[in-house]
């Protein structure tokens, strides 16, 4: 999806006080050497953009450190510039991953900005020596803009009488990384009461992660979130949709979710929903976990439901207002400048 991220990572390098070049990939989602750019490169003398210290975003999609080893880079060499292509048959480096996009850059280290938290996938990087891994929520800057409408949208006020289903599901991909969704999918056949995505059937694109329902948030109590990938903590816009919305969650991503959650401020649905499984540590438990969950309050009594979703809706109007309150964009940007600093 073609989005405005050069904005984003203006706002990046102007948090940082502009002592760094920041390169990203562009358009959103390409992970190709040919995308990895950089907005002011070419006012850049050479012999200084050489010497300027790096930092490398690569915090809206997972880290995959083996995607860009030497072997595989052979698959992108020939979209790469002639330099890098002579560099690399020449065998001046090797096992240079990411920095492969400028091997002769003079920086010992480059920061590596990412957006994920318990990863293994971060610790392949650091144990490289090549990069200094920082971490920061940069879906919480881009769901601010994408889903800024939802603060004053009146067709996001809850109808009780209307609700059609308690839990609703979007399952866009289940390819790779989210190939977990597809387990998940099987046993949601055996749960009632699931609206599996969207009520009006609206088109998928490349463009509905810009895009909130109102219809859907209005007529299900609760979203259940299938964030991209189930083996570690990375929250993305899939969760930070609801959260604009005024809707409460569940969230399927790794182990801690909640906790980090929490740690930007916002509350999560504990006692009304047994949020016991954010501690598991085993994938297929605590995929089991939230699926019994869901059963348990299915056949709760209409009485007991009522007691749960208005609980969760006054948690979930207190989040929204959070999301939209510029102290939690200071939260975000102050920890982006304390971590790029600290490493």
């Amino acid at each position: 999806m073609s989005i405005p991220t050069y904005n984003l990572y203006n706002f990046v390098a102007q948090a940082l006080e502009n002592k760094f070049l920041i390169k990203h990939f562009y358009p959103w989602g390409e992970k190709k050497f040919v995308n990895l750019i950089n907005n002011e490169e070419d006012k850049i003398p050479n012999v200084i953009y050489k010497k300027i210290p790096v930092v490398l975003c690569h915090d809206q999609e997972p880290l995959h450190f083996d995607l860009y080893t030497d072997d595989n880079l052979k698959e992108q060499l020939s979209s790469m510039p002639e330099d890098i292509q002579t560099y690399y048959r020449d065998k001046k480096a090797k096992n240079l991953n990411l920095r492969w996009t400028h091997p002769n850059h003079r920086a010992e280290t480059w920061i590596l900005l990412h957006s994920e938290i318990n990863s293994p996938e971060v610790e392949k990087y650091q144990n490289t020596g090549l990069f200094k891994c920082a971490y920061w929520w940069s879906h919480a800057i881009i769901a601010r803009d994408w889903y800024r409408f939802a603060e004053y949208d009146n067709r996001l006020i809850r109808q009780s009488q209307d609700i059609k289903a308690n839990f609703l599901v979007y399952a866009r991909g289940t390819t790779g990384k989210r190939a977990y969704r597809n387990l998940f999918l099987e046993q949601l056949k055996s749960i009632k009461s699931v609206q599996l995505g969207s009520i009006n059937k609206q088109n998928v694109s490349s463009q509905t992660s810009a895009e909130y329902n109102p219809i859907d948030f209005v007529h299900t109590n609760c979203s259940i979130v299938l964030e991209t990938v189930f083996d570690r903590i990375h929250l993305t816009e899939k969760i930070l949709r609801p959260i604009a919305c005024g809707h409460p969650f569940i969230i399927l991503n790794g182990a801690g979710a909640l906790e980090t959650i929490r740690s930007y401020g916002f509350r999560t649905f504990q006692p009304y929903i047994d949020e016991s499984y954010d501690r598991e540590q085993s994938p297929a438990k605590r995929m089991e976990m939230v699926i019994s969950e869901m059963h348990r309050i299915n056949n709760a009594s209409a009485k007991y439901q009522k007691y749960i979703w208005d609980g969760c809706q006054e948690i979930a109007q207190y989040n929204k207002r959070l999301f939209f309150d510029d102290k939690f964009i200071w939260r975000v940007k102050t920890e982006l400048r304390q971590t790029v600093r600290s490493v």
